[in-house]
């Protein structure tokens, strides 16, 4: 087990987390952005459900998000109230919300995966 899970806290907490790693893969399987995709390892096998040793967010250890060839962390915050509470940090560092109340991509996410200058969260 990746963390010390508490029911039904957890529970809800993860769920939320693959509802938003599932609407993540929703709109990029539409081919509008086709320098990104999520990766699946070990295909088949069970999601691996992690807690940041740092911030104590949870993310998905064997589903990544890969943006022109690079890994991009992605994390959900524990016991957010937020609909779509997905944060994705770039490569350089910044910090984007992914999602925005309507399960859609942020402008700033937009921005980051066409290539362009990004714009940081809030």
């Amino acid at each position: 087990m990746s963390y010390c899970r508490v029911l039904p806290r957890d529970l809800f907490n993860e769920a939320n987390l693959l509802k938003c790693y599932g609407q993540l893969w929703l709109l990029l399987d539409n081919g509008a952005y086709p320098d990104a995709a999520v990766e699946y390892d070990d295909e088949g096998s069970p999601f691996n459900v992690y807690q940041a040793r740092d911030s104590g967010s949870i993310y998905l250890r064997n589903v990544n998000l890969v943006v022109r060839g690079a890994v991009i962390a992605l994390e959900r915050p524990l016991n957010s109230r937020f609909a779509w509470p997905l944060y994705a940090e770039t490569p350089d560092g910044d910090v984007l919300d992914v999602f925005d109340d309507a399960g859609q991509f942020t402008p700033g996410m937009v921005t980051f995966l066409r290539g362009d200058c990004v714009e940081t969260a809030a």
